[in-house]
């Protein structure tokens, strides 16, 4: 019978233990075979392991946006920054926030800034690759890391993740918010002595598009002379 006898599950979990039985000759002529039925064991195992993955995605996660949380997203990036270091290759790391966006929050509330942000987060899921890590850094200052890219890829990426966020307004009850995005990015760099450096050279670029006018795209490349 593969039917559980106790369990939730639709076919039984067995254990099974093979005993050989001997004749007076001390040969063996029969085998004993019991079959237990360790359905409930088993699921209850299996629910375990399921809820304990859960666990782990929810504490990776940000409940907002549903992208990879700061203490994920930059334990990927160290990662990534030592994987580099031990076997060369490029990867780029571009950092951008949302332009103006305590005005959304003062005009329409914070239930729209949420959405806002959800809005955004959406939106930047459908540029990214399979391999490109995305996360909230905190407020309305997200982070992407894209692997295995150059500046000129990189600064494609950026530009199409501008221009979709520009031509997409986010609509909450009645309105239609327009928004924009200030981006910049710093590609992979023999240069910085740990992560923590390549963060700061990204950010550099992003203040400078903040600071010359915002919605468009530095590379900190061709300002880190200045920076």
């Amino acid at each position: 019978n593969y039917r559980p006898i106790t369990g939730k599950a639709d076919y039984m979990y067995q254990n099974a233990t093979f005993i050989p039985l001997t004749n007076t000759m001390g040969e063996v002529s029969h085998m004993c075979i019991i079959l237990y039925d360790v359905t409930d064991i088993a699921v209850n195992k299996k629910e375990l392991e399921d809820l304990n993955k859960k666990l782990e995605q929810v504490s990776q996660t940000d409940s907002l946006t549903q992208l990879a949380n700061r203490g994920h997203w930059e334990g990927t990036l160290r990662q990534e920054f030592l994987r580099i270091k031990r076997n060369g290759g490029c990867s780029t790391l571009l950092m951008f926030d949302i332009d103006h966006f305590k005005k959304v929050n003062d005009e329409y509330g914070h239930s729209c800034g949420d959405e806002a942000l959800r809005h955004l987060s959406d939106l930047l899921r459908t540029t990214l690759r399979e391999t490109d890590i995305a996360g909230r850094y905190g407020g309305e200052e997200f982070v992407v890391t894209l692997l295995d890219t150059d500046k000129e890829g990189a600064s494609t990426f950026a530009e199409r993740l501008r221009e979709i966020i520009e031509s997409t307004p986010v609509k909450y009850k009645h309105f239609e918010i327009k928004m924009t995005v200030s981006i910049g990015f710093a590609g992979s760099s023999n240069g910085f002595n740990n992560h923590e450096r390549w963060i700061e050279a990204a950010d550099k670029a992003l203040y400078y598009s903040k600071n010359t006018g915002r919605n468009k795209v530095t590379s900190y490349s061709d300002i880190k002379n200045d920076a």
